[in-house]
């Protein structure tokens, strides 16, 4: 049997038929991963975002031109978020504006949400959390990992977990 298919898959218009095919499926998925993105976030210019982000409140998020989020992010925009031109955000990333209302004692079922401003320029590295009320400065880099509750000023390089300033 194996040998069966591998003289199969050798012959060239079975290779070539399987190649059309999945190309053919890859240009469905990008049309429909930009339509779905279109219709969920109104305000996104000429950006792209994978097909399998989770976008929560699409109408509160802006976002300017050349922008790409990438693959199994989250935007959470109960509170708005304003994302910038030229801004890479890396797979597994989540930008939360909602965070949990502590103070309200339990059962702890509110929310309390603040703006995220993320600036022109930005990379935001794969597994990065940004949580509620952060502004990230132009031109700046986040690595992997961190966690990012403070505001980041224009052109800084943040590492680590606790993060730090590198530049």
């Amino acid at each position: 049997m194996r040998k069966i298919i591998q003289t199969i898959s050798s012959i060239f218009f079975v290779r070539y038929f399987v190649k059309l095919i999945l190309n053919i499926k890859s240009f469905f998925d990008r049309i429909w991963s930009n339509l779905k993105f279109k219709s969920l976030v109104r305000n996104s210019g000429d950006s792209t975002c994978h097909y399998s982000t989770e976008i929560k409140y699409g109408e509160n998020i802006k976002i300017g031109n050349n922008s790409r989020i990438g693959p199994n992010c989250t935007l959470g925009a109960k509170g708005s978020i304003v994302i910038g031109d030229n801004v890479v955000v890396s797979k597994y990333v989540s930008i939360e504006t909602a965070g949990l209302d502590y103070k309200k004692g339990p059962p702890y079922s509110s929310h309390k949400s603040s703006q995220i401003i993320i600036e022109n320029g930005v990379w935001i590295g794969s597994n990065v959390i940004v949580l509620g009320g952060v502004t990230i400065g132009e031109n700046s880099i986040i690595g992997a990992g961190c966690v990012i509750s403070k505001d980041v000023s224009p052109f800084s390089l943040i590492v680590g977990s606790p993060t730090r300033k590198l530049k």
